[in-house]
């Protein structure tokens, strides 16, 4: 950049910051004088400071990195990025006023002058834009990262038994989820007898069953045994359709069998204490 225009930057310093200060002072937006990381005068003084090495190295990376980490904090903390733009526009406001007065009697160099800082940070606007729009994706991405996380929980039932519930339906990325959430989970508990109950997919088709046979396989070198329960006639049709051969994975149509052959598995034993079938208005066994 030219050096006439990096050193009005610089000797207009206290100017321009003190024209944002009040600018921004009477702003509907920026008026309660408190802005992101300090007071308006400490993030103006930021921005100042940025672009002023920008330009000694006819350059935009400093800025390019205050505006991902201004726009990163609004996205985090659920500020509105509408300040940031704000104060782009109002040390806009203040440039065109240090110009027109330093060089009132010079009206086409201060039009130079401001043309080309404008220039800069209209790049500065599109950044934050760009920037915001990263860190929005990235949050949501994050967000769906840990409703995949939820959606998948290995419940510890008794010693050695885990369960695995599954709702909705399976694609790749979740297939990969399930299988990691369940072979941590078999570590973490030293279980060998898992329960995939899948009553609450949607559909089972030939991916699905590819999935589950992966998961069952990986499972099975961990040392655990894997149950499939919750396997509707409809998903019992469709895989035999398919010709998918489930093997030697073992599978009931319902969790309460699944439990049964477990139990049995385990040496578990399964029994009402006392006795009886509790009564309906006073809940005291017969």
């Amino acid at each position: 950049m030219e050096q006439e225009i990096v050193g009005f930057w610089a000797d207009s310093r206290d100017e321009i910051i003190g024209k944002c200060i009040k600018l921004s002072a009477n702003d509907a937006i920026l008026g309660s004088g408190e802005v992101y990381q300090g007071s308006s005068e400490k993030v103006f003084d930021r921005l100042w400071s940025v672009l002023l090495q920008d330009m000694q190295g006819d350059t935009l990376a400093k800025t390019g990195e205050i505006m991902e980490s201004l726009a990163g904090e609004a996205v985090k903390y659920g500020r509105d990025v509408e300040s940031l733009q704000r104060i782009i526009e109002i040390l806009m406001e203040s440039v065109q006023e240090a110009t027109r007065a330093k060089y009132r009697e010079e009206p086409g160099r201060a039009s130079r002058i401001t043309g080309h800082i404008e220039e800069y940070l209209n790049k500065a606007m599109m950044i934050l834009a760009k920037s915001t729009v990263k860190a929005q994706a990235e949050v949501i991405r994050k967000q769906k990262d840990y409703l995949l996380e939820l959606s998948t929980p290995v419940i510890p039932l008794l010693d050695g038994i885990l369960i695995l519930p599954l709702v909705g339906t399976i694609d790749t990325r979740r297939a990969k989820q399930i299988m990691d959430n369940l072979l941590s989970g078999i570590v973490e508990a030293q279980a060998d007898t898992v329960l995939i109950d899948i009553s609450g997919v949607p559909i089972v088709d030939t991916q699905v069953a590819h999935h589950l046979m992966k998961t069952v396989q990986a499972a099975r070198l961990l040392g655990a045994r894997c149950i499939i329960v919750g396997i509707r006639p409809e998903f019992a049709q469709t895989i035999v359709k398919l010709g998918i051969d489930f093997g030697r994975i073992v599978t009931k149509n319902s969790l309460q069998a699944g439990l049964k052959l477990a139990f049995e598995w385990h040496n578990y034993e399964l029994r009402r204490v006392g006795g009886g079938v509790p009564d309906a208005t006073t809940g005291a066994n017969s």
